[in-house]
């Protein structure tokens, strides 16, 4: 089957041993058993999610890959841990959020997380309730886990005094309220989904009326995720996802951005004000695989293109239970293992 041009193309031959080939033209060609011999027609078939982890060396990254790449890979690249709105504060239970649990459930993760080798464990934002004192209380059982800790900003990490707003990422241990890290051939965004909101500054702040102006058009246009608990990601940071994203292109990275806020799917009233400009930027790199996030305490997913758009569920959200999550790299697909009401997924095609 001929691809278009810069795309490559397939072939598939009756031989013995199986295994894969990138030609010079730009073709591929697979050696399978006579078995499969009708393997053109079987793959395409085949849906989309499945055709791409069987041609993922290079259908998803545009890489030539040996052989013995072609079996998935049995050790990840690396691993990291997630934790989503442990939202604590020290009050009673509201909405079946019981915030003061979340210590316990906080300290019973480190603990767990700290027995894995990790690169680094992310809190996808909230992790508190309200008020700057409650920082107090969370972050000293953060600083207990063996590897390093990359918080995102959510909403409720601003539900704090006009005064304190400017102690928030000093208080979250951030110099700066979007970052990159490089692990070996990843490279991970951590957004700042609050970037435009209407509690984000001082009332008085001139960005406060610019968040304002932007909520109302937005419900003026009765868009479902014009909520005033969302907020939305300001040109300037958008500009440097989208030079962070070029730069991992040329150095062959692949590259997992963490949020508050969801993207996907379409219409949740829980999602990014701007979230379809930011997946379409995504849709443009096909080397950005994955996209985790927090604020929806239900949890969430959605794959479009080569990014899986992973809503982990909120901590805080029972009283028992837990919810977090190792995330395994590997070469052809990422591995969620959950732990309490978090579940398992296995998320081929990237």
């Amino acid at each position: 089957m001929a691809g278009g041009s810069g795309q490559p193309r397939l072939l598939a031959f009756q031989l013995e041993n199986p295994g894969v080939r990138v030609e010079a033209s730009g073709w591929v060609t697979l050696w399978m058993p006579s078995s499969f011999f009708a393997i053109s027609n079987f793959l395409f078939s085949m849906e989309r999610r499945t055709f791409l982890k069987i041609t993922l060396p290079v259908v998803a990254t545009g890489r030539a890959v040996a052989a013995s790449e072609a079996t998935p890979a049995t050790e990840p690249d690396l691993v990291f841990g997630v934790i989503a709105d442990p939202q604590y504060a020290d009050a009673d239970m509201r909405m079946n959020r019981y915030y003061r649990n979340s210590l316990s459930k906080l300290e019973a993760a480190v603990g767990e997380l700290n027995q894995h080798p990790l690169e680094f464990t992310v809190t996808l934002g909230d992790l508190i309730d309200r008020d700057l004192a409650s920082f107090d209380a969370v972050m000293p059982i953060y600083a207990k886990l063996k590897h390093p800790h990359h918080p995102v900003c959510g909403n409720h990490d601003f539900s704090v005094a006009d005064e304190d707003k400017t102690k928030v990422l000093p208080a979250m241990g951030l110099e700066q309220p979007y970052y990159a890290k490089e692990r070996k051939s990843w490279r991970f965004l951590f957004l700042d989904g609050t970037d435009i909101g209407v509690w984000r500054y001082p009332a008085a702040d001139p960005r406060t009326a610019t968040a304002k102006a932007m909520l109302e058009a937005g419900r003026k246009a009765k868009k479902p995720n014009f909520a005033r608990h969302s907020a939305a990601i300001g040109p300037k940071q958008m500009g440097w996802i989208a030079a962070e994203l070029e730069a991992a292109r040329k150095a062959d990275q692949r590259v997992i951005l963490f949020s508050h806020y969801p993207l996907l799917p379409v219409g949740n009233n829980h999602n990014l004000w701007n979230a379809p400009e930011l997946v379409e930027l995504l849709d443009q790199n096909p080397h950005a695989v994955g996209y985790m996030n927090g604020h929806n305490h239900k949890g969430n997913y959605a794959q479009q293109g080569s990014c899986h758009y992973l809503n982990f569920k909120g901590m805080v959200e029972t009283e028992k239970e837990t919810a977090y999550a190792v995330v395994k790299c590997f070469a052809d697909r990422l591995e969620i293992e959950g732990y309490g009401l978090e579940p398992d997924k296995n998320l081929g095609g990237i």
